[in-house]
């Protein structure tokens, strides 16, 4: 059985921190993402495709969206390909959300939207090949352990597990401020008997465990910069006894990236920043693996370590003008430029043994160097790891750890008046 396995697609986040025309194009972004979706699907000649929550991102839908939806969704199921979709939290089986009227396909198509698990057939030529069990969120805070509720996987053929919840041990869990955790479970409660555990709720593209059936594909179409990189699909063959095979497939049509470039020390004109920039870019896009033809960019650019245009750079104006140009440039849809730690180059030497604050500092530390006593003395007396060391040469070692650019660091503090 072949399945593809999406979550976390959150059709209509509203991006409102954003200007018109930027949230109109990653709302259509989201819309181009699903359609590529279904696109891949067919291609891949896929047995059904699971969708584990968070279709929506929230109770309202937009009519483009809809039509989008609706209009893709029927392409598979006129194609006799499954579409097998859990409810998650921001899309949970209320009666009084949108989601819950739409005109959706009447057949090959189940929307599950109770925490009790449900057994679906997958078939081919009307033959059944495989089953996938699904359970849903019915309300925006499920507190429930879902995954401990599932029954042993039907057999003999491939099952596969689909739900949305927040499993212990995952990265990236996105619970929010007040700490709730959604549909909690632990890798122990995921039953082995299934195949393959298609989970959502993570937007970060992992599998839990090495030796475990369990993945999360990430979200569909990248949102913010917590969210950067490639983002799309797993496409899933399984094939028992052997272990499932799971390739990612990238699939937004909009990729949020950092860019950190931190050699700055020979950029004396805005062109030779702007070429740094540029190769780090473009080394990406060679790279990566993963890039689309034709893919838009949202970037940051973070700079940082010694530049002779530091001062400038601390500009949030003369930024806003280097991230215009960077965007003309680099042809992305919208780029951000932080400081992130921008400093005038400094020739140390200038001021070492110098009868001055800096002069004092630059030799203390030379002396800590070389000294373990002073090393020792000088340390605070509560320090990031220090109590976890107990022995001694460890400790010093890692303080010298500590040491290495600090000579840099104190420099550009005292000298930072003088330069700006």
């Amino acid at each position: 059985m072949r399945i593809v396995h999406a979550a976390d697609i959150h059709l209509d986040t509203p991006f409102r921190r954003h200007d018109a025309v930027l949230r109109q194009r990653l709302q259509q972004a989201g819309r181009e993402a699903f359609s590529a979706l279904v696109d891949l699907t067919l291609e891949e000649r896929a047995d059904a495709l699971v969708i584990a929550g968070d279709l929506f991102d929230n109770e309202w839908l937009t009519i483009a969206t809809e039509r989008v939806l609706t209009r893709q969704l029927r392409r598979l199921t006129d194609a006799d390909i499954t579409v097998v979709y859990a409810t998650g939290n921001h899309d949970p089986g209320r009666t009084n959300y949108r989601a819950a009227h739409i005109d959706w396909p009447s057949t090959h198509f189940h929307l599950h939207s109770s925490r009790t698990p449900r057994r679906i057939p997958i078939r081919r030529d009307g033959e059944p090949i495989g089953w996938v069990v699904a359970a849903g969120h019915q309300t925006t805070h499920e507190s429930v352990n879902l995954a401990a509720t599932f029954p042993p996987a039907p057999g003999p053929q491939p099952a596969v597990g689909l739900l949305h919840a927040d499993v212990g041990g995952a990265q990236g869990a996105p619970d929010d401020e007040a700490g709730n955790v959604y549909a909690p479970a632990a890798l122990a409660d995921l039953d082995p008997s299934y195949d393959y555990w298609a989970l959502g709720h993570i937007h970060k593209r992992q599998r839990l465990r090495e030796d475990s059936p369990a993945w999360y594909p990430g979200n569909l179409q990248g949102r913010d910069f917590g969210e950067t990189g490639a983002r799309g699909a797993h496409v899933v063959d399984l094939t028992p006894p052997e272990p499932p095979g799971v390739r990612f497939q990238p699939l937004a049509q909009v990729r949020w990236e950092r860019i950190t470039v931190a050699d700055l020390s020979e950029a004396r004109a805005i062109n030779n920043v702007h070429a740094a920039v540029r190769a780090v870019f473009d080394d990406l896009l060679e790279t990566d693996g993963h890039v689309l033809p034709g893919q838009d960019w949202i970037l940051r650019v973070e700079l940082s370590g010694p530049c002779p245009l530091a001062t400038v750079l601390r500009s949030e104006e003369e930024r806003d003008g280097l991230a215009e140009y960077l965007g003309e440039s680099l042809g992305a849809l919208d780029v951000e430029v932080r400081d992130a730690g921008l400093s005038p180059p400094i020739d140390l030497s200038r001021h070492v043994g110098q009868r001055h604050v800096l002069g004092e500092a630059l030799d203390l530390i030379e002396q800590a160097c070389h000294d373990n006593a002073l090393l020792s003395r000088l340390a605070p007396s509560e320090l990031a790891r220090g109590d976890e060391i107990a022995d001694d040469g460890e400790r010093l070692q890692y303080l010298r750890q500590l040491l290495d650019g600090l000579d840099a660091a104190a420099a550009e503090r005292l000298l930072r008046r003088d330069s700006a």
